[in-house]
């Protein structure tokens, strides 16, 4: 019983997370639909059968049964019921405020407003999260080339211009405070050349950077130079600040060079104060782990910077999306959750980073808010009807044809469109057993 109360505690903070977006996302609909003069009959917070309403001047404010999923309803529902009982090949008189009374390129708009609203709303998300200062690791930002550790990173890349040991400093405007912003930059702006500046020698030399497409992204080939210091330590005879100078007999420049040493035990000559002694690691398992600094953190990124975030964010769910087409059961277990896993996972991590600040606790819960926005975009933009992507294709076949559909026409799309929908929600819950099992 305590072990259902507590995956409930995970549950339903995802839960709520997860509505409040969708929420957001209908509203988008709704504003849109109001601004260009047509009338919503009904705002569904959920699908299904209705659990209680709220009557507003000109709409009903729903919330119905089932949270993952939701809908606008406008007005001109009761035309197109009388032109396909009358058996009518177009619509009949088209009342002021109906849907139908508008132009193609309108009712295109309302549907991109729920899409359009979820990228907004996660490029909003993501410039309070990195405004919001937490503690983090803190590294001097000295670089080597993984191409010097190609053993170690089995990469190949090359930085011709970059040097093992290199201190970077900027990139035009922006100044790195250490190596993880160095890192974030790098990130936010991946696929581009970068002229950045660097201390190397005790003279600052101007250098590029060049991107190396994968087929998982873009990699620059460059990885964090740090001292071999200890920091903190889980046995007494080690203690922070002890600095390793050889392994195996070997000189240790950086903890780099550690990791090339192919031994099962490492024999540690470790300094302390001008005095070495030694320590046997076995199974080179280290009773530590490297020292880096704690710094409060606030990035405080740009508009810009969010924007290409959130499109780096939108890239991402999209290749995950791509699993589903891929037939391959176990790549679609490990990139598609069900919506029970979805919540849960939302509320564990949440509640994991309460428990270190209420800072990391509110960045984690607003950025899982931004992902739960991105997926909703990318979702609601497939091609079916019933979705945003479905209606805004058909809108845009409008166009072409300069008329609307065909009554009969719209029907069959929009119950095409719910057993879509509907087979969509069971397979997502499907996708929850499939990931218990």
């Amino acid at each position: 019983m305590q072990a259902f109360l507590d995956y409930l505690m995970l549950l339903i903070p995802g839960l709520l997370g997860i509505g409040l977006i969708l929420l957001i996302h209908e509203l988008g609909h709704y504003l849109a639909a109001r601004l260009l003069k047509i009338d919503v009959e009904t705002l569904s917070f959920g699908i299904g059968p209705k659990v209680f309403s709220i009557k507003g001047k000109n709409s009903e404010f729903r919330f119905s049964a089932i949270p993952f999923g939701g809908y606008c309803k406008m007005k001109g529902s009761a035309e197109l019921s009388k032109a396909i009982l009358d058996g009518n090949e177009k619509m009949g008189a088209i009342e002021k405020g109906s849907y139908f009374s508008t132009k193609p390129i309108s009712r295109f708009l309302i549907y991109l407003a729920g899409p359009l609203t979820n990228f907004l709303l996660a490029m909003i998300l993501i410039m309070i999260t990195s405004s919001i200062p937490v503690e983090r690791l803190s590294d001097p930002a000295f670089v080597t080339p993984t191409s010097e550790y190609e053993e170690i990173f089995n990469s190949s890349i090359l930085q011709p211009e970059l040097r093992k040991g290199d201190l970077i400093l900027s990139s035009g405007d922006r100044e790195f405070k250490d190596y993880q912003d160095f890192e974030a930059f790098l990130l936010q702006n991946e696929g581009k050349v970068h002229k950045v500046k660097v201390l190397r020698d005790g003279e600052f030399v101007d250098i590029f950077l060049y991107p190396h497409k994968t087929d998982s992204g873009y990699l620059y080939g460059i990885t964090l130079l740090q001292e071999p210091i200890v920091g903190r330590s889980i046995i007494p005879e080690i203690a922070a600040g002890d600095r390793v100078v050889k392994a195996n007999g070997y000189p240790i420049d950086s903890t780099l060079d550690l990791y090339l040493l192919d031994s099962s035990n490492l024999m540690l000559t470790i300094e302390r104060d001008g005095e070495q002694f030694d320590y046997l690691a076995i199974n080179g398992e280290l009773p530590f782990a490297w020292h880096s600094d704690l710094r409060k953190y606030s990035a405080g990124i740009s508009i810009n910077e969010a924007f290409h975030e959130t499109l780096n964010m939108l890239k991402t769910t999209l290749k995950a999306l791509g699993a589903l087409f891929s037939f391959d059961l176990d790549g679609v277990k490990n990139v598609i959750t069900g919506p029970m896993k979805a919540a849960s996972t939302f509320g564990e991590i949440s509640t994991l980073a309460f428990t270190t600040s209420f800072n990391s606790g509110i960045r984690s819960t607003l950025y899982l808010f931004s992902i739960v926005s991105i997926s909703i975009c990318v979702g609601n933009l497939l091609p079916i009807p019933t979705f945003d992507g479905g209606q805004m294709v058909i809108t845009m076949g409008e166009m072409l044809k300069k008329d609307l559909l065909k009554p009969r026409t719209y029907l069959i799309l929009q119950i095409t469109g719910m057993a879509i929908s509907y087979l969509i929600l069971v397979s997502m819950y499907l996708m929850d057993i499939l990931n218990i099992m």
